[in-house]
């Protein structure tokens, strides 16, 4: 999305640089992706997200066990906060009335759910709810900002397969349900836009859509895949796109899934030379950006199947990626 508050026509792209500490800004809005500047941030960046209105980013450094906040208006942008969680941080996700934002930390079997103040400056630490289990890279929060869907819940054993949903219309989260899925390691988690559909992709494969709207949320239908690299949903939260981990010698392996209705139909397969890694759509969904490597991969999503319209060099390996 254009950035209405400086530098008219750029459109920007951010991805954590995992090993390098810093946060790569690209502008995506002309034929060919270009860096436009870099952010030093914690350790080990990973996991990063946009407010609603584009004007912060907030960068989950796993490594140092903070999260740092940027001003994207300013020139060049700036850390203007760090805050010190006190646990390693997994995933970090931004009410829609931009708020709070929620972090889920570990442990991995013993964690915490995080709650950051959004309305004061610098944002200030208020609440951390113990959770029971394991969580994992998935944090996703409905369109009315009422409930927090997580990838991650009880364990058993050494076994974690469940979607845990907490009401979040108070000061600390509060456990709604947890439902368990079809498959294994839950990683990634979308809410579509009008709040129906939880739709989540695990790790050992699969994807699950469940009844966001329901108490407890319903199991709607699941599909079987390989183990996955990457996904990302439209803006539209119509197709869902998968990349699996690429056998040793061979093509990256990608998959577009139909998510707007139930049952889930059979996805549209491709293969690329760019091994799959961390992505997202660009703001109207015409263009999947990804991090293969150390390169920025863009597909075109109007082609059929999708065709790599650009990639240039960047230095990864890359923790996470947004726009």
């Amino acid at each position: 999305m254009t950035n209405p508050h400086r530098r008219n026509g750029q459109q920007y792209l951010y991805f954590s640089q995992k090993t390098g500490g810093s946060v790569w800004v690209m502008d995506v809005g002309k034929e060919k992706p270009k860096e436009v500047e870099t952010i030093k941030v914690g350790i080990q960046p990973e996991q990063l997200v946009t407010n609603r209105s584009k004007t912060r980013l907030y960068v989950i450094n796993h490594g140092s066990d903070s999260v740092s906040v940027i001003d994207t208006t300013t020139a060049p942008m700036e850390v203007i906060a760090t805050l010190s969680l006190g646990a390693e941080p997994f995933a970090i996700a931004v009410d829609p009335e931009q708020r709070r934002a929620f972090v889920s930390c570990g442990p991995m079997d013993a964690g915490s759910i995080k709650v950051i103040d959004l309305t004061v400056t610098p944002p200030v630490l208020r609440n951390s709810t113990p959770v029971r289990g394991l969580l994992f890279r998935g944090l996703a929060i409905s369109p009315d900002a009422k409930r927090l869907f997580v990838a991650g819940g009880p364990k058993d054993d050494t076994i974690n397969d469940s979607i845990s949903v907490y009401d979040i219309t108070g000061s600390a989260p509060l456990l709604i349900a947890t439902v368990q899925g079809q498959n294994e390691s839950p990683e990634f988690i979308y809410i579509n836009p009008i709040g129906s559909f939880a739709i989540a992709s695990f790790r050992q494969g699969g994807i699950n859509v469940f009844d966001a709207a329901a108490t407890p949320p319903v199991l709607l239908s699941t599909v079987g895949s390989g183990e996955v690299n990457g996904s990302a949903l439209s803006p539209d939260g119509r197709l869902l796109v998968m990349g699996y981990a690429e056998p040793a010698g061979g093509e990256g392996n990608y998959a577009i899934y139909d998510v707007s209705s139930i049952p889930l139909g059979t996805g549209l397969f491709f293969t690329s030379t760019c091994a799959p890694g961390p992505m997202t759509f660009s703001a109207d969904g015409s263009r999947l950006h990804m991090i293969s490597g150390n390169e920025l991969v863009t597909f075109d999503m109007t082609m059929h199947p999708p065709q790599v319209a650009e990639h240039v060099p960047v230095t990864g390996p890359a923790g996470g990626i947004t726009i």
